[in-house]
Protein backbone atom coordinates (compact mmCIF):
# COMPACT_ATOMS: atom_id res chain seq x y z
CA UNK A 1 0.00 0.00 0.00
CA UNK A 2 1.34 3.47 -0.84
CA UNK A 3 1.85 6.03 1.94
CA UNK A 4 -0.96 8.21 0.54
CA UNK A 5 -3.40 5.34 0.44
CA UNK A 6 -2.23 4.25 3.91
CA UNK A 7 -2.97 7.72 5.31
CA UNK A 8 -6.24 8.26 3.43
CA UNK A 9 -7.67 5.02 4.83
CA UNK A 10 -7.28 6.49 8.31
CA UNK A 11 -8.64 9.98 7.59
CA UNK A 12 -12.44 9.83 7.21
CA UNK A 13 -13.56 12.65 9.54
CA UNK A 14 -11.41 14.22 12.28
CA UNK A 15 -14.46 14.84 14.50
CA UNK A 16 -13.77 13.60 18.05
CA UNK A 17 -17.17 11.90 18.22
CA UNK A 18 -16.31 9.47 15.43
CA UNK A 19 -14.88 6.04 16.41
CA UNK A 20 -11.41 4.95 15.33
CA UNK A 21 -11.12 2.90 12.17
CA UNK A 22 -9.09 -0.28 11.81
CA UNK A 23 -6.11 1.45 10.18
CA UNK A 24 -5.78 3.90 13.08
CA UNK A 25 -5.99 1.05 15.59
CA UNK A 26 -3.34 -0.86 13.63
CA UNK A 27 -0.97 2.12 13.64
CA UNK A 28 -1.51 2.74 17.36
CA UNK A 29 -0.75 -0.91 18.14
CA UNK A 30 2.38 -0.85 15.98
CA UNK A 31 3.71 2.23 17.78
CA UNK A 32 3.04 0.64 21.17
CA UNK A 33 4.85 -2.54 20.11
CA UNK A 34 7.82 -0.81 18.44
CA UNK A 35 8.19 2.12 20.87
CA UNK A 36 8.84 4.60 18.07
CA UNK A 37 7.39 6.06 14.87
CA UNK A 38 10.22 4.65 12.76
CA UNK A 39 9.87 1.20 14.30
CA UNK A 40 6.13 1.20 13.65
CA UNK A 41 6.82 2.13 10.03
CA UNK A 42 9.09 -0.87 9.65
CA UNK A 43 6.46 -3.18 11.17
CA UNK A 44 3.81 -1.88 8.79
CA UNK A 45 6.14 -1.49 5.78
CA UNK A 46 5.30 2.21 5.33
CA UNK A 47 7.30 5.40 5.79
CA UNK A 48 7.78 7.26 9.06
CA UNK A 49 5.86 10.37 7.84
CA UNK A 50 2.86 8.20 6.93
CA UNK A 51 2.75 6.76 10.47
CA UNK A 52 3.10 10.25 11.96
CA UNK A 53 0.17 11.57 9.91
CA UNK A 54 -2.10 8.70 10.98
CA UNK A 55 -1.13 9.15 14.63
CA UNK A 56 -1.87 12.88 14.46
CA UNK A 57 -5.29 12.17 12.93
CA UNK A 58 -5.99 9.57 15.60
CA UNK A 59 -5.19 11.92 18.48
CA UNK A 60 -7.22 14.66 16.82
CA UNK A 61 -10.19 12.35 16.57
CA UNK A 62 -9.87 11.22 20.19
CA UNK A 63 -9.33 14.70 21.56
CA UNK A 64 -6.39 13.70 23.75
CA UNK A 65 -2.76 12.67 23.35
CA UNK A 66 -1.72 9.04 23.20
CA UNK A 67 2.02 9.65 23.53
CA UNK A 68 4.29 12.21 25.14
CA UNK A 69 7.11 13.30 22.85
CA UNK A 70 10.61 13.63 24.24
CA UNK A 71 13.15 14.11 21.49
CA UNK A 72 12.98 10.94 19.37
CA UNK A 73 11.18 8.85 21.98
CA UNK A 74 7.46 8.30 22.58
CA UNK A 75 6.08 7.56 26.02
CA UNK A 76 2.52 6.17 26.18
CA UNK A 77 0.04 8.17 28.23
CA UNK A 78 -2.13 6.35 30.82
CA UNK A 79 -4.99 6.52 28.31
CA UNK A 80 -2.83 4.80 25.69
CA UNK A 81 -1.91 2.01 28.11
CA UNK A 82 -5.56 1.29 28.87
CA UNK A 83 -6.49 1.46 25.20
CA UNK A 84 -3.66 -0.88 24.25
CA UNK A 85 -4.89 -3.54 26.68
CA UNK A 86 -8.25 -3.61 24.87
CA UNK A 87 -6.60 -3.58 21.46
CA UNK A 88 -4.52 -6.65 22.34
CA UNK A 89 -7.66 -8.54 23.32
CA UNK A 90 -9.10 -7.76 19.90
CA UNK A 91 -5.95 -8.90 18.14
CA UNK A 92 -5.90 -12.06 20.25
CA UNK A 93 -9.39 -12.82 18.95
CA UNK A 94 -8.26 -12.20 15.39
CA UNK A 95 -5.37 -14.61 15.90
CA UNK A 96 -7.76 -17.27 17.16
CA UNK A 97 -9.92 -16.75 14.08
CA UNK A 98 -6.86 -17.15 11.85
CA UNK A 99 -5.75 -20.27 13.72
CA UNK A 100 -9.20 -21.80 13.29
CA UNK A 101 -9.30 -20.87 9.60
CA UNK A 102 -5.95 -22.62 9.06
CA UNK A 103 -7.05 -25.66 11.07
CA UNK A 104 -10.24 -25.96 9.06
CA UNK A 105 -8.25 -26.03 5.86
CA UNK A 106 -5.52 -28.36 7.04
CA UNK A 107 -7.18 -30.94 9.19
CA UNK A 108 -10.77 -30.01 9.99
CA UNK A 109 -11.91 -28.95 13.42
CA UNK A 110 -13.90 -30.37 16.24
CA UNK A 111 -15.67 -33.70 16.08
CA UNK A 112 -17.11 -35.43 13.03
CA UNK A 113 -20.26 -37.27 14.07
CA UNK A 114 -20.89 -40.33 11.92
CA UNK A 115 -23.89 -42.65 12.12
CA UNK A 116 -24.46 -45.71 9.97
CA UNK A 117 -25.89 -49.18 9.78
CA UNK A 118 -23.91 -51.80 11.67
CA UNK A 119 -22.99 -53.54 8.43
CA UNK A 120 -21.07 -50.57 7.04
CA UNK A 121 -19.41 -50.05 10.40
CA UNK A 122 -17.51 -53.33 10.05
CA UNK A 123 -15.12 -52.31 7.29
CA UNK A 124 -16.45 -49.43 5.16
CA UNK A 125 -16.34 -46.77 7.87
CA UNK A 126 -12.94 -47.85 9.30
CA UNK A 127 -11.39 -47.92 5.84
CA UNK A 128 -12.91 -44.53 5.05
CA UNK A 129 -11.48 -43.02 8.23
CA UNK A 130 -8.11 -44.58 7.44
CA UNK A 131 -8.21 -42.97 3.99
CA UNK A 132 -8.89 -39.59 5.63
CA UNK A 133 -6.21 -39.85 8.31
CA UNK A 134 -3.46 -37.99 6.51
CA UNK A 135 -5.53 -34.78 6.38
CA UNK A 136 -7.49 -35.14 9.63
CA UNK A 137 -4.97 -36.20 12.26
CA UNK A 138 -6.08 -33.50 14.71
CA UNK A 139 -9.79 -34.21 14.38
CA UNK A 140 -11.93 -36.65 16.35
CA UNK A 141 -14.73 -38.92 15.21
CA UNK A 142 -17.85 -39.84 17.17
CA UNK A 143 -19.15 -43.01 15.49
CA UNK A 144 -22.48 -44.62 16.32
CA UNK A 145 -24.08 -47.72 14.88
CA UNK A 146 -27.81 -47.10 14.48
CA UNK A 147 -30.79 -48.85 12.93
CA UNK A 148 -32.41 -47.43 9.83
CA UNK A 149 -35.43 -46.32 11.88
CA UNK A 150 -33.17 -44.30 14.19
CA UNK A 151 -31.19 -42.60 11.44
CA UNK A 152 -33.40 -39.56 10.76
CA UNK A 153 -33.75 -38.74 14.44
CA UNK A 154 -29.99 -38.33 14.87
CA UNK A 155 -29.85 -35.70 12.14
CA UNK A 156 -32.96 -33.81 13.17
CA UNK A 157 -31.74 -33.50 16.76
CA UNK A 158 -28.27 -32.32 15.70
CA UNK A 159 -26.47 -35.45 16.88
CA UNK A 160 -25.03 -36.46 13.49
CA UNK A 161 -23.16 -34.76 10.66
CA UNK A 162 -23.15 -37.54 8.08
CA UNK A 163 -24.51 -41.07 7.83
CA UNK A 164 -24.28 -44.18 5.67
CA UNK A 165 -27.17 -46.57 5.13
CA UNK A 166 -28.56 -49.09 2.65
CA UNK A 167 -31.63 -46.95 1.95
CA UNK A 168 -32.12 -43.18 2.00
CA UNK A 169 -34.30 -41.92 4.87
CA UNK A 170 -37.34 -40.04 3.59
CA UNK A 171 -37.52 -36.61 5.23
CA UNK A 172 -37.80 -33.08 3.75
CA UNK A 173 -34.87 -31.82 5.85
CA UNK A 174 -32.48 -34.62 4.88
CA UNK A 175 -30.47 -34.94 1.69
CA UNK A 176 -29.18 -38.31 0.50
CA UNK A 177 -26.90 -39.30 -2.36
CA UNK A 178 -26.04 -42.78 -3.58
CA UNK A 179 -22.31 -43.51 -3.34
CA UNK A 180 -22.42 -46.94 -4.94
CA UNK A 181 -23.58 -50.47 -4.42
CA UNK A 182 -22.21 -53.63 -2.81
CA UNK A 183 -22.75 -57.26 -3.85
CA UNK A 184 -24.72 -59.64 -1.67
CA UNK A 185 -23.08 -63.01 -1.05
CA UNK A 186 -23.97 -66.17 0.79
CA UNK A 187 -21.98 -67.20 3.84
CA UNK A 188 -22.25 -70.68 5.34
CA UNK A 189 -20.50 -72.84 7.94
CA UNK A 190 -17.66 -74.86 6.36
CA UNK A 191 -19.50 -78.16 6.84
CA UNK A 192 -22.80 -76.93 5.33
CA UNK A 193 -23.93 -78.45 1.97
CA UNK A 194 -23.99 -74.97 0.37
CA UNK A 195 -20.28 -74.67 1.08
CA UNK A 196 -19.66 -77.14 -1.74
CA UNK A 197 -21.59 -75.16 -4.37
CA UNK A 198 -19.91 -73.02 -7.02
CA UNK A 199 -22.65 -70.45 -6.48
CA UNK A 200 -25.91 -70.29 -4.54
CA UNK A 201 -29.36 -70.00 -6.15
CA UNK A 202 -32.85 -69.15 -4.82
CA UNK A 203 -33.94 -72.81 -4.91
CA UNK A 204 -31.29 -73.60 -2.29
CA UNK A 205 -33.39 -71.77 0.30
CA UNK A 206 -36.58 -73.76 -0.23
CA UNK A 207 -35.59 -76.25 2.43
CA UNK A 208 -32.42 -74.92 4.07
CA UNK A 209 -32.43 -73.84 7.68
CA UNK A 210 -31.17 -70.33 7.11
CA UNK A 211 -30.83 -66.92 8.78
CA UNK A 212 -33.03 -64.27 7.19
CA UNK A 213 -34.50 -60.81 7.69
CA UNK A 214 -37.98 -59.48 8.56
CA UNK A 215 -40.12 -58.18 5.72
CA UNK A 216 -39.49 -54.55 4.85
CA UNK A 217 -35.93 -54.36 6.12
CA UNK A 218 -33.26 -53.09 3.67
CA UNK A 219 -31.73 -56.56 3.16
CA UNK A 220 -35.13 -58.17 2.68
CA UNK A 221 -36.04 -55.65 -0.01
CA UNK A 222 -32.63 -55.98 -1.69
CA UNK A 223 -33.11 -59.75 -1.93
CA UNK A 224 -36.51 -59.50 -3.66
CA UNK A 225 -34.93 -59.60 -7.17
CA UNK A 226 -32.83 -62.61 -6.16
CA UNK A 227 -35.75 -64.72 -4.97
CA UNK A 228 -38.12 -63.44 -7.65
CA UNK A 229 -40.74 -66.12 -8.31
CA UNK A 230 -38.99 -68.63 -6.05
CA UNK A 231 -40.01 -67.73 -2.50
CA UNK A 232 -37.72 -69.25 0.11
CA UNK A 233 -38.70 -71.32 3.07
CA UNK A 234 -39.34 -69.03 6.07
CA UNK A 235 -36.06 -68.39 7.81
CA UNK A 236 -35.40 -70.40 10.95
CA UNK A 237 -34.03 -67.24 12.55
CA UNK A 238 -34.78 -63.65 11.60
CA UNK A 239 -32.37 -60.85 12.46
CA UNK A 240 -32.41 -57.12 11.74
CA UNK A 241 -28.75 -56.72 10.81
CA UNK A 242 -26.39 -58.66 8.53
CA UNK A 243 -23.75 -58.27 11.25
CA UNK A 244 -25.97 -60.33 13.55
CA UNK A 245 -26.55 -62.80 10.72
CA UNK A 246 -22.78 -63.25 10.43
CA UNK A 247 -22.54 -64.02 14.14
CA UNK A 248 -25.31 -66.63 13.87
CA UNK A 249 -23.68 -68.30 10.86
CA UNK A 250 -20.41 -68.41 12.77
CA UNK A 251 -22.21 -70.37 15.50
CA UNK A 252 -23.54 -72.90 12.98
CA UNK A 253 -27.18 -71.79 12.79
CA UNK A 254 -27.21 -72.01 8.99
CA UNK A 255 -26.33 -69.93 5.93
CA UNK A 256 -27.22 -66.28 5.43
CA UNK A 257 -27.26 -63.73 2.65
CA UNK A 258 -25.25 -60.65 3.60
CA UNK A 259 -23.59 -57.67 1.96
CA UNK A 260 -19.88 -58.04 1.24
CA UNK A 261 -18.88 -55.06 3.40
CA UNK A 262 -19.98 -56.73 6.64
CA UNK A 263 -17.59 -59.68 6.22
CA UNK A 264 -14.41 -58.99 8.16
CA UNK A 265 -11.15 -60.83 7.43
CA UNK A 266 -11.52 -62.63 10.77
CA UNK A 267 -14.99 -63.89 9.83
CA UNK A 268 -13.82 -64.93 6.36
CA UNK A 269 -11.34 -67.34 8.00
CA UNK A 270 -14.18 -69.29 9.62
CA UNK A 271 -17.00 -69.33 7.05
CA UNK A 272 -17.37 -70.13 3.37
CA UNK A 273 -18.29 -67.24 1.07
CA UNK A 274 -20.19 -68.01 -2.14
CA UNK A 275 -21.51 -65.75 -4.89
CA UNK A 276 -25.24 -65.83 -5.60
CA UNK A 277 -27.05 -66.19 -8.92
CA UNK A 278 -28.88 -64.13 -9.99
CA UNK A 279 -26.73 -61.38 -8.54
CA UNK A 280 -28.19 -58.96 -6.01
CA UNK A 281 -26.81 -55.80 -4.44
CA UNK A 282 -27.39 -53.36 -1.63
CA UNK A 283 -26.77 -49.66 -2.10
CA UNK A 284 -24.65 -47.28 -0.06
CA UNK A 285 -26.44 -43.99 0.64
CA UNK A 286 -24.86 -40.98 2.32
CA UNK A 287 -27.15 -38.62 4.22
CA UNK A 288 -26.79 -35.25 5.89
CA UNK A 289 -29.14 -32.56 7.16
CA UNK A 290 -30.19 -29.60 5.02
CA UNK A 291 -30.76 -27.47 8.14
CA UNK A 292 -27.03 -26.71 8.41
CA UNK A 293 -24.12 -26.94 5.96
CA UNK A 294 -22.09 -30.13 5.88
CA UNK A 295 -18.76 -29.40 7.65
CA UNK A 296 -15.45 -29.78 5.87
CA UNK A 297 -14.73 -33.03 7.71
CA UNK A 298 -18.07 -34.37 6.53
CA UNK A 299 -17.28 -33.52 2.92
CA UNK A 300 -13.89 -35.20 3.22
CA UNK A 301 -15.54 -38.25 4.76
CA UNK A 302 -17.89 -38.60 1.77
CA UNK A 303 -15.05 -38.14 -0.71
CA UNK A 304 -13.02 -40.84 1.04
CA UNK A 305 -16.02 -43.18 1.27
CA UNK A 306 -16.59 -42.80 -2.46
CA UNK A 307 -12.98 -43.78 -3.19
CA UNK A 308 -13.14 -46.78 -0.85
CA UNK A 309 -16.40 -48.04 -2.40
CA UNK A 310 -15.00 -47.67 -5.91
CA UNK A 311 -11.96 -49.69 -4.85
CA UNK A 312 -14.30 -52.54 -3.94
CA UNK A 313 -15.24 -54.54 -0.88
Amino acid sequence: MSDDAFTESAVASPAPTRPLNLRQIEVFRAIMMAGSISGAGRLLHVSQPAVSRVLALTESRLGYALFERAKSRLTPTPEAVRLYAEVEQVYGGIQRVNDLAIALGESGAGVLRVVCSASYGQRLVPRTLQAMRGRTEKSRVDYRSVTFDELAGYFLTGRADVGLSMSPPAHPHLHSVKLGRVPIVCIAPPYHPLAQREFVQPKDFRSAQWVGYPAGTPLDMALAPFFGETPPRPAAVEVHSPVTACAFVLQGLGPALVDRWCITPELADHVVIKPIEPAAHVEVWATHSTLSPLPLLGRRFLEAAQRVIEAGA
